[in-house]
């Protein structure tokens, strides 16, 4: 009995995981380039195959069964659709495990484009396909598929947090008239060629980590691999939305707070079944 109240406990605490994860991408359901972050099932540490579990991939209309599944171009995995673990149309009930086998939520990128919008603005730029910029912080590099971008003070063409955006050769300055950005990231003033916008991508996108407006960390085993100016397209005057679908991630919200009351149930039962064993079982004497 003491096993079903850990049990119930736990799996209380992975729906509110869940819930977390979900208000969050419900949040940022309209910020440019945001991407959402689906929870799954980590693969127990000795090894033996989890039970499967509904996971946040109900937040885009999608069923998993438990596993380590990784994502790589999709949404599936912190990036994309998880190649690893999925077996198709997988259950949607409770997690359940053993003590020996007991396994933990963990987090992944869903890198998956959103949808493309014209801004009209001359600094805004979308990518179209595979790829992430590059931005300079005091923390090191961090990137991002938010190109909203603007100049700075300095004509450096910057986040509107004033963080650099990086180039193939360093920072991009627009100091003068009319500028374009050309499909491969090509910035050209006034006709001359001034840099070219830096495009990076990770072999596992799934593993990169949020950081706040839409800034993304690389973990130190994820080296980031530049991207030629043939292995992308960048639209000049247009941004990326999010790719999360608000009303998807709403049903699972609500999905997921049906299971936690569900489990809060078992819990509250377990409890009062315990409680009358101790009190109304008969009591022998020594």
């Amino acid at each position: 009995m003491i096993r079903s109240l850990n049990t119930a406990a736990r799996a209380m605490q992975m729906e509110q995981t869940r819930i977390d994860a979900l208000a969050n991408n419900l949040a940022n359901a309209s910020a440019s380039g945001f991407r959402q972050v689906i929870t799954r099932l980590a693969e127990p540490a000795n090894g033996t195959q989890a039970a499967p579990v509904r996971d946040a991939a109900a937040a885009i209309g999608a069923r998993e069964t438990g596993g380590g599944g990784t994502g790589t171009g999709g949404t599936g995995g912190t990036g994309g659709t998880p190649t690893g673990g999925r077996t198709g149309a997988g259950p949607t009930g409770i997690a359940r495990w053993t003590p020996a086998t007991r396994a933990d939520l963990s987090h992944a990128l869903d890198a998956r484009p959103g949808p493309i919008q014209q801004s009209g603005r001359d600094t805004d730029v979308a990518v179209m396909g595979r790829g992430f910029f590059e931005v300079t912080t005091p923390e090191g590099p961090r990137y991002t598929r938010n190109g909203s971008f603007i100049l700075d003070a300095e004509k450096r063409l910057t986040t509107p947090d004033g963080l650099p955006v990086a180039g193939d050769g360093g920072e991009i300055r627009i100091d003068g008239g009319d500028f374009t950005i050309a499909a491969d990231g090509t910035v050209n003033v006034a006709g001359q060629n001034v840099g070219r916008i830096k495009l990076v991508d990770f072999a596992d996108p799934s593993k990169l980590e949020h950081m706040g407006d839409a800034l993304l960390k690389a973990p130190a085993d994820l080296a980031p691999q530049p991207l030629s100016a043939t292995d992308t397209i960048m639209a000049q005057g247009h941004v990326e939305g999010s790719n999360v679908n608000a009303i998807d991630t709403l049903v699972a919200m609500i999905e997921a707070q049906r299971a936690f009351e569900i489990q809060s149930k078992v819990l509250q039962t377990e409890n009062d079944l315990l409680s009358k064993s101790v009190n109304n079982l008969p009591r022998t004497s020594a």
